[in-house]
């Protein structure tokens, strides 16, 4: 699903952030060792590739569960026939 694009490494050679691309083209995220991170999302049309929105979180583990929090509320809120429908 991930294309690293760039690997950076300190002086020792180990890895401390990468570049990467989804498959897609519809986002891209610079990635630090310290969980540190800047996410764009880009809307991707025959024409072209324009970026729309950019997120930044040194908390990635934090804001995934604050997601499908919000995510199983909308559940519970909206449900069948929504979007958010659970799917088994």
């Amino acid at each position: 699903m991930w294309i690293i694009k760039t690997q950076h490494k300190n002086e020792d050679g180990a890895t401390v952030a990468l570049e990467l691309e989804s498959e897609d083209g519809q986002f891209d995220a610079n990635i630090r060792w310290d969980g540190c991170m800047e996410v764009h999302v880009y809307s991707v049309t025959e024409e072209k590739r324009e970026l729309h929105d950019t997120f930044h979180t040194c908390d990635v583990k934090g804001f995934i569960e604050k997601l499908q929090s919000l995510n199983g509320v909308c559940t519970e809120f909206f449900g069948e026939g929504s979007y958010w429908e659970a799917k088994n």
